[in-house]
This record gives structure tokens, sequence and C-alpha cells, in this order.
């Protein structure tokens, strides 16, 4: 009997190999919340500000978003993507029937402009979101839930597939490593030197590496990466003030405290107390 051979090649000669897009993280995402309301009632909201991203599609056309005082139309015909931190206001003179997705790109590297993307509807995205509205309409459980973060994978990788957006330019190796360690260890030393270290670079080439592919500083990146992972666990744990701090590299609950409100204008506290009553806890 012929040995069996194991075909250890990750890539072969007809095909188009993702490494280098896979690692320039256009394929990670954190979905917070999956959401449809068939007929939400009074979606007015002004100066909504958050640290994650959105996705909107609305099934029936007559609510907008507003921004920077121009009116954009949510309809069956597009879907809007909006940036982490971008201001905009809820218009909803009708009932809103409204899909959502909640967000977060946990790789993408270099600035995004803060302004909402308006995507066509293309039948592979008109699919997608109606058969996550489907699910949607089904009896809760732990089925539905498993099948809602698939169905919203699909549709984000399908939507920033349609998206324009201009290539990021190619990242050292050593500087995805470090964005990696931040993600994964937020709670480590990170300072300059330390990261440096990792990188096999000199401080200040390391500092100027760093600030040109990300648009940021080391130490600003490390610090809005800790805050938005603070966020997420208040948001979504039950875990105490000090345990997240602790968790994301702060050395006390002040400290804490005092970043978190200067970045997001609200406390820890007040935060997470906003964050439950949307979600009526």
């Amino acid at each position: 009997m012929p040995t069996r051979r194991k075909y250890l090649n990750y890539t072969t000669p007809w095909g188009v190999s993702l490494s280098p897009v896979a690692k320039a993280g256009w394929s990670a995402f954190l979905i917070h919340e999956s959401g449809y309301q068939p007929a939400l009632n009074d979606w007015n909201h002004q100066d909504v500000d958050s640290p994650f991203w959105r996705l909107y599609h609305n099934p029936k056309a007559g609510c907008h978003i507003r921004f920077h005082g121009e009116d954009i139309a949510l309809g069956p015909d597009s879907f809007v993507l909006i940036p982490a931190n971008t201001i905009f206001d809820c218009c909803g003179p009708v009932l809103a029937c409204h899909f959502w997705l909640h967000f977060t790109v946990t790789r993408l590297a270099g600035e995004v402009t803060e302004a909402p993307v308006v995507l066509k509807a293309t039948p592979l995205l008109k699919a997608l979101v109606e058969a996550t509205i489907e699910t949607h309409q089904r009896p809760p459980d732990d089925l539905r839930e498993q099948r809602l973060h698939h169905q919203g994978a699909a549709l984000l990788h399908a939507v920033f597939a349609e998206w324009e957006m201009p290539p990021s330019p190619a990242m050292p190796e050593r500087l995805l490593e470090v964005l990696s360690l931040i993600q994964r260890a937020p709670h480590s030393i990170l300072s300059n030197g330390f990261l440096a270290e990792r990188a096999g670079m000199s401080v200040e080439r390391f500092i100027r590496a760093f600030r040109e592919h990300t648009g940021a500083t080391p130490a600003a990146y490390v610090l809005n990466t800790r805050l938005r992972l603070a966020g997420e666990a208040l948001a979504l744990t039950d875990k105490t003030i000090d345990e997240i701090a602790v968790e994301n590299g702060f050395p006390n609950r002040h400290y804490f405290t005092r970043m978190f409100a200067r970045q997001l204008g609200c406390g820890p506290a007040e935060f997470r107390a906003r964050q439950h009553r949307r979600r009526g806890r």
C-alpha cells in the first residue's frame, strides 16, 4: 500500500495568497450585538457617539441619520457603515424597521475617517441580512445566538468586501506582533522600551515606525486599546470596576476612572449604568 503523504503547503501555485490581507487585520470583528426591530418607536437620538462601529440597514424607508447637517437616508437599497467615534443623530419620523450590528474592528491598523459610509445593497448583502432577520424572528435559544453570530460575521465580511477603502500600507511583521500583544495582554507593562524590544528596534525608531503605520504614538494606542477593552467589559460583563481596571493595565480604580472620564465624558459607573438601562437591565 503506498505511503500517504501529508500535504503541508498552505498555498498552491493557482490560488491567491491572502496572508498579507489577513495580517493587515481586515477580517477580525468582535460583534457586540445583532438587533432587529420591525416597528421601533421614537428612534430619535442626538449626538450618538460610541467607541464601537455600527452597521445599519432599514428594510423599509422613512428614517435617516444626520451627520454634519446632512441627512443620510436609511432604506432597503443601502447599508450604512458608521466607524467608531463618529458623532451623528438618529432621526425616526416614522416607526423604524431597523436592523443593526454593533462591533469592533479589532486589528484594523491605520486611521479611518470618522464619517458614515453608504454602500449599495447588493443581492448578496440583501440575502445575508434577510437570512439574519429571519433568524432574529425565531424563538430565542443558544442555537439562534450561534446562528446570529456567524451570520453577522458573514455580513460584515461581505460589507467590508464592498467598501472601496484604500488598502492599508503593508505593516511590518514585528509591528503586527506588537499590536497583537497589546490586544491580548493589556494588563502587561507596555512601556515604549518594552514594546521596542519586542519589535527588535531602538525606542526612537520604534516610536517613529509605530506612528507611521497606526497614526498614533505607542502610548496613545495602548491607552485607547485599554479603554476600549475596559468599556466592553463594563457593558458586557458583571466584573467590578476594580477588576476591570487591573485586568486592563490601570494601576488602580481612581486612575482608570480619570482616564475613562477624560476620553468618554463620563465615569465607568455611569457608563455601565447607561449600558444597562439601554438593555433594560
